[in-house]
């Protein structure tokens, strides 16, 4: 029985598609297509394989656990079979990788529900910005959104999809990673520098110790401001709430416990608001400086997990970073609404404070005279 057990979990685990053709002779990866070479050499080395009748679906998308596993042969991360059940094809490569810490590669990170299947958290597609937050652990370091990004445009381990352009913007974040990139993400990271896989930190690493980008690029320095204020909150992290609205972002604890469907394992703690910044474009990411004017001025924060004392602490170090003094007892003043439920008006040098309790969510907005 062990015998058989082994076995079965090698093919699981060594054979993510079945086909043994190389790059040459996959039907649908003509010679002139851009990363035919790339797709040999990853065949070559066993790193992906190709599908039945002699396929490679170079455009296919790739989930989670197939990106795991596609970096754990690339570095020949060590796969050692036990007597465990094996619930998932990928529960080997998870229980190899979690020492490393990387998002998204906890063994409990499961969906169990009757809709759906409990394993949707690993089958579901990667999008770009999640492989630049793996790369970047990969490389010891601990950044997430945009930060991700830029990190891995600025050490050559990616490019943009836009030919000659190597940008936040170009790199298409929300976009699916297919077949084709996976193979050219890995290449790239072996031959630019990243020998082997390094474990990412606990802590989220500086924004202000980013490598530059080509003609002065960097994130959106909102979201640098309040990547600062989270340094001191071990486990929270900050990103935009909505892809392509460059004026709401969230601060929220990651990798808790996976408790909706569409693949979201953080616990939503803040949602901070700026002034409306759309009319400058839905991907605008051009500030010229951090003391530009289209920055957009804090305008209010909402706190849904109410029972969590770090939620208001967050918000209150949120107001300060962006030179908002709140006023005295205010921490105090918070914990009241949130226990009588009555809004609460408090005035401040530069304005006031609106505190007001509905929805089981406390929103504090700030008024400037």
């Amino acid at each position: 029985m062990k015998i058989k057990l082994m076995t079965l979990i090698t093919f699981l685990t060594l054979t993510l598609f079945s086909s043994s053709a190389t790059a040459a002779t996959f039907s649908d990866v003509p010679n002139d297509h851009w990363a035919k070479d790339t797709i040999e050499r990853a065949v070559d080395q066993g790193i992906i394989k190709g599908y039945p009748g002699n396929r490679f679906a170079p455009d296919e998308h790739v989930s989670v656990a197939a990106f795991f596993t596609m970096l754990s042969r690339a570095y020949q991360v060590p796969i050692t079979p036990n007597n465990k059940k094996v619930e998932h094809w990928a529960d080997p490569i998870y229980e190899a990788i979690e020492k490393y810490q990387y998002p998204f590669s906890k063994l409990q990170q499961k969906y169990i529900n009757r809709w759906e299947s409990k394993f949707l958290y690993r089958d579901r597609p990667i999008t770009r910005t999640e492989v630049a937050e793996i790369i970047a652990g990969a490389d010891g370091v601990n950044y997430r959104g945009d930060f991700a990004i830029h990190y891995i445009l600025s050490k050559g381990y990616a490019s943009g999809k836009l030919n000659g352009q190597t940008s936040i913007l170009s790199y298409h974040g929300k976009s699916f990673l297919t077949r084709a990139e996976a193979v050219a993400f890995i290449e790239k990271l072996k031959t630019n520098g990243l020998k082997e896989l390094r474990v990412r930190p606990q802590q989220p690493s500086d924004p202000k110790k980013l490598p530059p980008l080509p003609d002065n690029q960097f994130p959106d320095p909102k979201e640098g401001f309040l990547h600062e204020v989270l340094m001191n909150y071990p486990g929270y992290y900050v990103e935009p709430l909505h892809p392509n609205v460059n004026s709401m972002f969230r601060a929220i604890q990651r990798e808790i416990i996976p408790a909706e469907k569409n693949g979201d394992d953080a616990k939503l703690e803040l949602i901070i608001h700026f002034e409306d910044l759309t009319e400058f474009g839905d991907d605008f990411h051009g500030f010229k400086n951090e003391e530009d004017v289209r920055l957009g001025g804090l305008s209010s924060i909402v706190i849904s997990d109410l029972e969590n004392d770090n939620a208001v602490l967050i918000a209150i170090d949120t107001f300060r970073q962006f030179d908002i003094e709140p006023p005295p007892r205010f921490h105090e003043i918070i914990k009241e609404v949130m226990t009588s439920k009555l809004k609460k008006v408090v005035p401040y040098n530069g304005g006031q404070f609106i505190i007001v309790y509905q929805v089981s969510q406390l929103t504090i907005s700030l008024q400037k005279k």
